[in-house]
């Protein structure tokens, strides 16, 4: 997840929105912010600040639209498609006045990790490039299509929870004792890989690609032939509508690697987990290294962007997924990289 220059900010292109968001001209551009922690360090404490800024901005009858129950059905009912083809609950980036957008991308660098944030931003960008491409008005492909639901009422005191996405993204933060607690289900992903946008260009995904091989490459010949995952499925296996789905173990189990591929493994896993704060993102980690003999990796596939591959790390308390399709649905976006990912902690899927 790599923003390779910096010496333009990022701005999304406008397009048609849906729950008849306002029409903007593709002339005017709202940019995202640079990762900053207005609200202090991001944590629980920090995401309760923000999101109370943000809705003390917010209308009654608006709020109605994006707030829900906690124990929501509409809560699962996530996807990672375009707006095109499945319409969201939530209010939608498009939907928010200039004021509202820099409070909600406060809210979210105040939530998130400073990788989670630019995850964020990259899953944005690479959908501000596939604004332009001949199919993107039927499939509403446009930046302003992301969408934010709250879930229960925020509070110190009390379980509350967000979610935030559109096509390729879904992010879905639990927090309790204000604190979070947990970032599952979790969804990232791209079209296209490798681009650039105003200037800027990015590698959206990659370092969980080249993590995963980084592993994969540091097993001798006998280890690889136990790590390999077979076919290349067609999209991952635990993604959206699919909770609950605990896949069969495979691949090559951590307790039969030496102390530097386990190294390498920790790595790959944390390009997922560092998605969140470091308040729940080291807890994390320290938990899964403490059981990483019971967690499996498994591959098959190369380090190419538009090759397909596939990558399983899984154990009692984690499911991560990483597909790389090896074809692309834009034409603008040939060659460039097509990705899903998935993060779950099944025991703890939508803070349960």
């Amino acid at each position: 997840m790599k923003i390779l220059a910096t010496t333009a900010a990022l701005f999304l292109a406008t397009s048609v929105c849906a729950h008849e968001a306002p029409i903007h001209e593709h002339t005017e551009l709202v940019p995202i912010p640079a990762y900053e922690l207005s609200y202090g360090p991001a944590s629980g404490a920090a995401a309760l600040r923000a999101v109370e800024a943000f809705l003390a901005r917010v209308d009654a009858d608006t709020k109605a639209q994006f707030m829900f129950a906690l124990d929501s059905p509409i809560r699962t009912k996530w996807s990672n498609l375009p707006a095109g083809i499945v319409d969201r609950s939530g209010i939608s980036v498009g939907e928010l006045d200039d004021e509202q957008r820099k409070l909600l991308f406060a809210f979210l660098a105040s939530s998130l990790g400073q990788e989670g944030y630019e995850s964020v931003a990259e899953v944005m960008a690479a959908e501000t490039f596939l604004s332009t491409d001949r199919r993107a008005k039927r499939l509403q492909w446009a930046p302003e299509n992301y969408w934010l639901s709250i879930y229960g009422t925020p509070d110190a005191n009390a379980p509350w929870g967000w979610q935030f996405g559109g096509h390729h993204l879904g992010l879905n933060i639990s927090i309790e004792g204000n604190r979070v607690e947990t970032m599952s289900p979790t969804f990232v992903g791209t079209e296209p890989a490798i681009f650039t946008v105003n200037g800027t260009d990015y590698e959206a995904v990659r370092d969980m690609h080249l993590s995963g091989y980084a592993v994969y490459t540091a097993l001798d010949e006998a280890q690889q032939a136990a790590a390999h995952a077979g076919k290349v499925p067609e999209d991952v296996l635990t993604g959206p509508g699919n909770d609950g789905r605990i896949p069969s173990m495979i691949g090559l189990s951590a307790s039969e690697m030496t102390g530097t591929q386990r190294a390498a493994l920790l790595t790959a896993i944390n390009e997922w987990v560092s998605i969140q704060p470091d308040e729940n993102a080291k807890l994390r980690m320290a938990e899964l290294a403490e059981g990483l003999e019971e967690i499996s990796f498994a591959w098959v596939g190369t380090d190419e962007v538009n090759t397909p591959t596939y990558m399983r790390i899984q154990g009692p308390t984690l499911i991560i997924e990483m597909l790389s399709t090896g074809g692309n649905v834009g034409s603008s976006a040939q060659g460039a990289g097509h990705y899903h990912t998935m993060y779950r902690n099944p025991t703890k899927d939508y803070g349960k």
